[in-house]
């Protein structure tokens, strides 16, 4: 069973780092990539799935069976 695979950040760090897995693994179909809306890769080809911005949100959850939304840890502040 091909697990589909929706990427929030896809031309981030870790988006794209992840994007990039995801299309190299047999088991795993990328099926939306979701980048900022004021980011300019809105309609940009990742991996052969065009991107979107926050409005296509909902377009590709549909499509998806996961939605990875990861992003770097922030600093602690000291107490």
């Amino acid at each position: 069973m091909v697990i589909r695979v929706a990427v929030a950040r896809a031309t981030g760090k870790l988006g794209s780092i992840v994007g990039d897995l995801v299309a190299d693994d047999p088991e795993l179909e990328l099926t939306g990539a979701v980048v900022s809306s004021g980011g300019g890769h809105e309609g940009e080809s990742i991996h052969g799935v065009a991107a979107v911005g926050p409005d296509g949100l909902d377009r590709v959850l549909k499509t998806a069976t996961y939605m990875s939304t990861l992003r770097p840890p922030r600093p602690r502040r000291p107490p």
